[in-house]
């Protein structure tokens, strides 16, 4: 009783300091350190910061775990715990024989952290009771996330452009190349993706994309192949024109993003967050209700026929009311992920005015 109860003030602590931004990782991730200071707050650790951009631009330019973990040891890149250890912070693990071999995990987690953006990210992971010491991914819903509360490493554009990477399969071919578009092609007659189709022999104007619904003999009855100079070019031009476009019609742009579309969108995010309140507020008063309801059972005021039925519908109205609450939580977060964010598109097209 007394470690149950010493785990639930524990696990309260941690919900408040969680819940009001602190940071709950006792070390911060690899590319940062504790503010001497403030050690409450991160600030940026330049040579570590270096190499966390140089494993974001290696994906970016194609290479997968296994890769950039290779890049990295023929580099001779100190892996984090080995790193930590030499800064005389404190380390989990025990000191390996080769101090330069990173783990395909480690950039897997690396690549995924939206502490790089300047986040503090908080409850990703829990534990079912102090009786296990199994780590338990929570749902991203419930996870709780304060922006802008240290200094970036990782611009915002590029995250995105990894995390987009990430989702999709990206084979090397047999010469251990990975095109810049494997991975994003799909026919678009049967949605089956596209395979990059190279050899030894070719030149680079030769080298193609082929759907495999046709090779695999499922979806398409031709190949549909386009070869990878005429893609670059067809894309190449596409953002060119839509750069051009911006550039020179900034103003329209702005407000044709901002247009009746975007102030719907916000109307619906305003409707749906009253009602968001107002559910919870009634889940509140539906549990003070049933308390009531006890009370009075208890105090021979309320039959047991009667106290059963009413606390049974009140229930219900509560589980629906959670229910509820759930779907729009999860519509929120998708609308508000899918709005446009119309000046992180001006200013990347500034950046890239000549694009080649």
């Amino acid at each position: 009783m007394y470690a149950r109860d010493t785990s639930k003030k524990v696990r309260a602590t941690w919900q408040s300091k969680g819940r009001s931004g602190e940071h709950l990782n006792p070390m911060p991730p690899y590319g940062y350190m504790k503010n001497p200071e403030n050690p409450k707050k991160w600030i940026v650790d330049e040579e570590a910061a270096a190499i966390v951009q140089k494993v974001f631009s290696l994906c970016v330019d194609g290479l997968g775990p296994s890769q950039i973990a290779t890049w990295l040891e023929n580099n001779r890149v100190l892996k984090p715990s080995t790193y930590m250890r030499e800064k005389g912070l404190p380390v989990s693990h025990a000191p390996t024989e080769n101090i330069y071999r990173w783990s395909e995990e480690t950039i897997s987690r690396m690549l995924e952290r939206i502490d790089y953006l300047g986040h503090t990210l908080n409850f990703r992971t829990t534990k079912q009771s102090y009786k296990s010491k199994k780590i338990l991914l929570n749902d991203p819903e419930d996870w709780a996330v304060f922006e802008n509360t240290h200094e970036a490493i990782i611009e915002e554009s590029i995250f995105l452009i990894v995390q987009n990477l990430r989702k999709s399969k990206r084979r090397p071919t047999k010469m251990g190349e990975t095109d810049m578009f494997s991975g994003l092609m799909y026919c678009a007659d049967c949605g089956n993706i596209m395979y990059h189709c190279r050899t030894k022999n070719f030149e680079k104007r030769q080298e193609y994309f082929s759907c495999s619904g046709y090779r695999k003999k499922r979806g398409c009855a031709s190949p549909h192949t386009i070869r990878n100079v005429v893609l670059e070019k067809i894309v190449l031009q596409n953002l060119r024109e839509a750069i051009a476009y911006v550039s020179r019609y900034e103003a329209d742009f702005i407000r044709e993003a901002s247009d009746n579309s975007v102030r719907e969108q916000d109307r619906e995010l305003a409707a749906k967050k009253d009602a968001l309140t107002k559910s919870e507020k009634r889940i509140a008063e539906l549990d003070l209700i049933i308390k009531c309801l006890y009370e009075d059972n208890v105090t021979g005021k309320l039959t047991d026929e009667r106290f059963i039925k009413l606390s049974r519908d009140y229930e219900r109205e509560q589980d629906e009311q959670k229910a509820a609450i759930d779907v729009t939580r999860r519509e929120l977060k998708e609308q508000e992920r899918s709005r446009t964010n119309v000046k992180s598109f001006i200013a990347a097209t500034k950046k890239y005015t000549d694009l080649q």
